[in-house]
Formats: structure tokens, C-alpha cells, sequence
């Protein structure tokens, strides 16, 4: 590159003054072959580190981490590969260099974007021509047979061209620099806003402690955008409560340690004895050990699966569950949606605050409005009209393409928006998916012209004899396919992964509209389409079992063939595969499957799935076909029936009494009746739970009361 092209050093220098002033923070686009690219980001952490007093603090973050593609980075600055960035979410940064060389991860982009400090640099290195290059990172989602280069590039595309309009500063190995590179200058004091973020910042603190002082079984949520100082308020709570003359054990967890790391930081002067009042603990740690505490602090709460915050609300009444609402991080929507609605029920009293003010930059912060434009972490969506004469008019519904989104913004983030709005996790991967994704159909519920429901559906299977056997044995698990490979493996049936398969990723709808049959029509128009398609034979889905969403797939005739024997990670349920046969070979593959399923279910319920909520159980059972189990194992005989009557009515012991008692169970999920509560009878004969337990679970004192219980609903339940 020659001389005319290299970045004036005062410019540079004037940039990083101007942000420092105004407590601003700038992405800085770097384009051109990666070597060169590499090299003027390392020129510039180094002009930063010349104006420092101390050691810069960093992380230099690629999607695929090659040791061949690292460059040798200074002091302070340390490497990080993309998928870990959620880990570091409430730490600091001063610069961050995102090498999209290795592939541009858009989840490591809005984690990290929000911990980088006021008069931070975000150097974003990329080929010159970056929406023409094959993104490594895409490789992620190239369901088999497909790789990277097969996919679209509309995403890339786009942050490409919101790059150049929003005339971000920027330096190209072949023009030099470019965009914008003098901020424009603001009328107010930026030392005024951070005042009032600060006045804002000690209220909160002072409610809090005057909330804690109360001695409240209230628990509190404190929601923020990113950088609003949210985990530094609450190190500051800590810190007067620990300086207090009572000593207290509280207790702090996050999905974690760098998380927790701003608010242990606000007490770190304070002596020893002082801070050892607080300490981390994991969550599932917190959860398997229940350490006593006066005060339970959850911090990035929304990057946790609901249940998980459903369980420490239970054992710690006192707490504050403080998380990012705004975008879509973690299940940041999902806490508002699914969390407070818990809340509401369970401990109604509980208390709501807020910050506005950013903290840890100004208001105008060019960096944030970027990076919110970039991943839509601002869509905001029209809210469907709710009066009588429009919602007797009938919704409507088509197929989306990918093209017509990228092709439209206004539709784009409508759309997207549904999608952080409805479902509970949602995340900046999941935008490049919608936009990327091969082998996807969406299909969309409209009123008028607004998208109100919307169906993510991925095509999979048709696998050849010879891989679906390599499936089948555990040898081969190419990318994608989830439930093809899902059911031709753990179900135990090849020809699952050698059929063809529609699996509903998703299907979601307006909050406003939920629970009017909008999501009933929708899947019936998807099942339509599914039945016009010739090469397709089963429709399918899987997703973390709820009470609530099960009759939602069952009514709409898909049964039940596979139950996960382990919680996912990310939604805290077990996963549950329903299915819908479409051609003969497909209802043929469904039949087999709801029959392996009910012949291996006994086994698993009294050693995997011991854990399983029985009354989800319940559901499960009932909505399965169960006159196909094995006779010997439903046979109520009149042996077993005479051992039942001596249960009821007499004093025969339970030990000798399970044959029958589990003959007559399986009969009566067989036969599903209304209002009859089977789950505790599911758990002792089914699930095998220790007969403690489930006096724990009723409420009961001693073996004589679970005696009589069991007895007393017996007698009942047979007559």
C-alpha cells in the first residue's frame, strides 16, 4: 500500500480525543487481504496503548481459531474464540478486534459490542469485497450435503451496506481511508449526562438497600440496556451492605465468572473480612447445594433457562434477578415473556426497576446505534389491531422467501422482530439463519399487511441406504437433519434419516394474539402445503416439552415418538419429537416409531426420566396409543384385580401389591378421563421415586399417611 493510503497518525489520535471527550466509542472498518488487515489493526492497538497509562485491555476474537491466523497480540489483549463471547458479557473492554476472516459471528458481535467502555475502538477486519467472500463461519448452519460457499450471503451483504451508509470510519488496502472520520460535535456536556447516569445509579442503590433492609420475601428484577451500569449498581448495593455492623452471606451468580466480575470489582478495596460476605457460586451449583444466603443476586439472568430462574426464585425468596432487555442476547424477550408472567403468579408482590441512563458510554453513542442497526437489536414491531370487526376478518397466510426479506427492510424487521417478540431465545445467529439458512421455507400469518404468526420450517433426510445405516450405528452425524438423524438414532429406526422430512424449527405468534388459534391455522396451512409436496412423507418438530405446549401439537394430530432423557441446555426442559405422517412410507415410519417408543418408555421413565415433571408425563402417555403395550404389561387379570380390591379396602402391603397396581395404571392412561390426578400414581409406579419423595410432594408426614392417601384416592379412582 503506498504512502497515500496509510492512516494519518494525527487523525487516528484526534478520533480516539474526540471519543474520550465526548464518551463515545467507534467501530473501525478494516478492509483488504487478512495479513494486511492484521497488520493495521495491530498498528492501531498500538497508537491506542502509546496514549494509555496503563496496560490496554482487550480481546482479539475469531469465529475458527487457527494458530496459523493469529497474529502475536501486546500485553493486555487476549484471544477469544467467538463461541465463548457470552461468557464475557458484564466484563470491560477498551478495544475489540473482530477478525471476519475466520467468519463473522454475529452473536460474538452483540455480546461483546456492550462491554467495550467509553472511547473504546472496535476494529471489524474483513476482505475488501466482503459480501462476495465465502464466510467460514457459515459452515455452522450448511446442513449436509452443503457447505459455506453453497449459501446466500444476504446478511453479510446487508451489514455490508449499513456499513457504507452509515459512513463509519473506515481504511481499505486499495483506497485508503475512508468514511467518516471527525465525530460531530454535540451541544451538551457529555460530564453532565454521566452525572445524571450516576444521580439515576445511586437512587437505585438507595431503593435497594432500603428494599433489603425491609426484610422483603419480594423479589426484585432490575432490567437495563447494555452499558447502562447495571452490574456496577449492584456491586455497589453489596458494597453497603457488607460494610453494614450485621454480618450477611449473600450469595452472586451468572452464567459466568466474567460476568459477575464488574460487581465484584465495586467492593474490591474493602477488607478481607469484609468481602468475604459474598461469593460466586454457579447456578446449577446454587441449585444442587442450596447454600444458605440472606440475598441471592442473579446476574444476566435472561442468558439462563427459565426453569433454572424458576427453581432460585423458589429456594431464595429474597433475590434480584437483574438482566439486558433490550435486543435479544440470551432469551433476553423470553425473561419478559415467560419469567415475569411466573412471577406474577408465584410472587406477585415483587418489584420492578429500571435504568435508562448509560453508564458505561453517552447518549449518541455512534458504536450502539451501529450495532443495533446491524443485528436489528432495535426492530420494533406494529402490534396487531385487537377490536371485533377486524378480528372476525380472516387472517390470511403465504409462503416468504429469504430473497424478499433481504430485499425488503421494512418486512425484514417486521418479521424478525415477531421473531425476538414471540419466542423465548432468540439470538443475533438466529437473524443471519432467517436470512442465510439453506433448505428453509416461512411460511407467515398475516393481519392485512402485518406478519402476525410465523413458521421457520427446514427441510431433512433423504439420506442414501448406506450413510442412514452409518447414522443409524452411531458412525456418522453430518451437519443438520435434527430429527432425522434424532429418530433413525436415539428412535432406533434407519429408514427415519432415509425418508424425507419438513421439521417445524420454529412457529410462534403475536403475544397479543396467542391462545385465538392463530398457531392451530397456521400449522394447518403448513400441513397443507406439506401434503401437496410429492418427495415429502413426515412433518415433524422438537422443542423442550411444556404443560402448555403440548396440546398445542397433539390436538393438531401429531403424536409423541421421542422424549430427550437428558434437559436441553438452553430451554432447561426435555426436548419432545412429535410426528405427522404425509405419504404411505411416512405414516407406515410413524407407526413404528410410536410403537418403539411405547415398548421402550417403561424402562426409561424409572431410570432416565425419573426427574420428569409427572403431570407433563401424563400428558405424554395419554396422548399415546397405549393398548399397543405388551399385554403381560397392562393385563388386569383377575389376579391383579382381586390384589387391587385387598389395596383398597384392606391391608395389604404396597410392596406386594405393584404388579397390579401398575396393570390397573397403565389401563387407565390407556383410557384417558378428565379431572383425575394421575401424576403422583405415574411417579411411584412409574417413575420409581422413593416413597419419601413423593410424601414430600403431597405433603405428607410418615409412611402411615402416604399409606392411607394411596389407599383412600384407590378406592375412588376404581369404583
Amino acid at each position: 500500500m503506498n504512502s497515500s493510503h496509510m492512516l494519518n497518525q494525527d487523525t487516528f489520535v484526534n478520533l480516539l480525543h474526540t471519543l474520550r471527550v465526548y464518551r463515545f466509542r467507534q467501530l473501525i472498518w478494516l478492509r483488504g487481504e487478512q495479513a494486511w488487515c492484521q497488520a493495521q489493526a495491530l498498528s492501531l492497538i498500538e497508537s491506542q496503548q502509546t496514549l494509555q497509562t496503563s496496560s490496554l485491555k482487550g480481546c482479539w476474537v475469531q469465529a475458527i481459531v487457527g494458530s496459523s491466523t493469529q497474529p502475536d497480540l501486546p500485553e493486555g489483549m487476549i484471544f477469544l474464540p467467538a463461541s465463548k463471547s457470552r461468557g464475557w458479557l458484564g466484563s470491560e473492554q477498551q478495544i475489540l478486534a473482530l477478525d471476519a476472516f475466520s467468519g463473522f459471528h454475529p452473536d460474538a458481535l452483540g455480546a461483546l459490542a456492550g462491554t467495550l467502555q467509553a472511547g473504546g475502538l472496535l476494529l471489524l477486519l474483513t476482505p475488501e469485497a466482503w459480501s462476495e467472500a465465502i464466510d467460514p463461519d457459515y459452515q455452522r448452519f450448511a446442513a449436509w450435503p452443503l457447505d459455506a460457499k453453497n449459501l446466500t450471503h444476504y446478511f453479510v451483504a446487508r451489514c455490508e451496506r449499513l456499513l457504507i451508509e452509515s459512513q463509519a470510519p473506515q481504511i481499505s488496502q486499495s483506497q485508503g481511508k475512508m468514511g467518516d472520520w471527525a465525530l460531530p460535535q454535540y451541544q451538551y456536556l457529555p460530564t453532565a449526562a454521566l452525572s445524571v447516569a450516576g444521580e439515576e445509579q445511586a437512587i437505585l442503590v438507595e431503593q435497594l438497600v432500603n428494599w433489603f433492609q425491609s426484610k422483603p420475601l419480594a423479589p426484585v428484577v432490575l432490567t437495563a440496556n447494555r452499558g447502562r451500569g447495571k452490574s456496577s449498581a449492584l456491586g455497589l448495593l453489596l458494597r453497603e451492605l457488607i460494610q453494614q455492623p450485621s454480618v450477611k452471606k449473600i450469595l452472586v451468580t451468572a452464567p459466568s465468572t466474567q460476568a459477575a466480575a464488574a460487581i465484584f470489582a465495586r467492593f474490591a478495596d474493602l477488607p478481607a473480612e469484609q468481602q468475604a460476605q459474598v461469593s460466586f457460586v454457579a447456578p446449577d451449583a446454587v441449585l444442587q447445594n442450596l447454600p444458605p444466603a440472606d440475598l441471592l443476586i442473579v446476574d444476566e439472568a435472561a442468558a439462563m433457562p427459565v426453569p433454572v430462574l424458576q427453581a432460585l426464585l423458589a429456594a431464595y425468596p429474597t433475590c434480584v434477578f437483574a438482566t439486558t432487555q433490550q435486543g435479544y442476547e440470551g432469551n433476553g424477550r423470553g425473561f419478559a415473556l415467560r419469567f415475569t408472567q411466573h412471577l406474577n403468579q408465584y410472587a406477585p408482590n415483587w418489584l420492578a426497576f429500571n435504568l435508562q441512563q448509560p453508564w458505561r458510554w453517552a447518549v449518541g453513542d455512534p458504536l450502539e446505534i451501529l450495532v443495533n442497526r446491524l443485528l436489528l437489536l432495535d426492530a420494533e414491531v406494529i402490534d396487531p389491531v385487537l377490536n371485533p370487526v377486524i378480528n372476525k376478518q380472516p387472517l390470511t397466510f403465504s409462503w416468504l422467501k429469504q430473497a424478499d426479506l433481504a430485499a425488503n427492510e421494512v418486512l425484514l424487521q417486521q418479521v424478525f422482530g415477531l421473531l425476538v417478540l414471540a419466542h423465548y431465545r432468540t439470538t443475533p445467529d438466529d437473524f443471519r439463519q432467517l436470512l442465510d439458512a439453506p433448505n428453509m421455507h416461512l411460511a407467515c400469518a398475516w393481519q392485512g399487511d402485518l406478519p402476525v404468526g410465523l413458521a421457520l420450517i427446514q427441510h431433512e433426510g433423504g439420506f442414501d441406504a448406506e450413510l442412514a445405516q452409518a447414522i443409524f450405528m452411531g458412525k456418522r452425524r453430518p451437519q443438520g437433519h435434527l430429527l432425522a438423524q434424532s429418530l433413525a438414532f436415539h428412535g432406533g429406526l434407519v429408514t427415519a434419516a432415509e425418508l424425507n422430512w419438513w421439521r417445524i424449527q420454529r412457529i410462534l405468534v403475536h403475544p397479543r394474539l396467542q391462545r385465538q388459534g392463530v398457531g392451530q391455522q397456521l400449522l394447518n396451512f403448513v400441513l397443507k402445503k406439506a401434503q401437496q409436496q410429492p418427495a415429502l412423507d413426515l412433518i415433524g418438530s422438537s422443542f423442550g416439552a411444556t404443560p402448555e405446549l403440548l396440546p398445542f401439537w397433539f390436538n393438531a394430530g401429531y403424536q409423541p415418538v421421542r422424549l430427550g432423557i437428558t434437559k436441553d441446555q438452553a430451554s432447561g426442559e426435555h426436548t419432545l419429537q412429535v410426528v405427522q405422517g404425509i405419504s404411505v412410507a411416512g405414516k407406515a415410519l410413524q407407526q413404528r416409531l410410536l410403537a418403539r417408543f411405547i415398548e421402550t418408555l417403561p424402562d426409561a421413565l424409572s431410570l432416565w426420566l425419573q426427574a420428569l415433571p409427572a403431570d407433563l408425563l401424563v400428558q405424554i402417555l395419554q396422548a399415546l396409543p397405549l393398548k399397543n403395550l405388551p399385554l403381560k404389561t397392562r393385563l388386569l387379570n383377575e389376579q391383579n384385580q382381586l390384589e387391587l380390591h385387598a389395596f383398597a379396602n384392606g391391608h395389604r402391603s404396597l410392596a406386594v401389591s405393584r404388579t397390579a397396581l401398575k396393570a390397573w395404571l397403565w389401563n387407565v392412561l390407556a383410557k384417558p378421563r378428565e379431572n383425575i390426578n394421575l401424576a403422583p400414581w405415574v411417579q411411584l409406579l412409574l417413575q420409581e421415586v422413593s416413597e419419601q419423595k413423593l410424601q414430600d410432594a403431597l405433603g405428607l408426614k410418615g409412611k402411615k399417611a402416604l399409606d392411607k392417601w394411596l389407599r383412600s384416592q384407590l378406592k375412588i379412582l376404581i369404583e
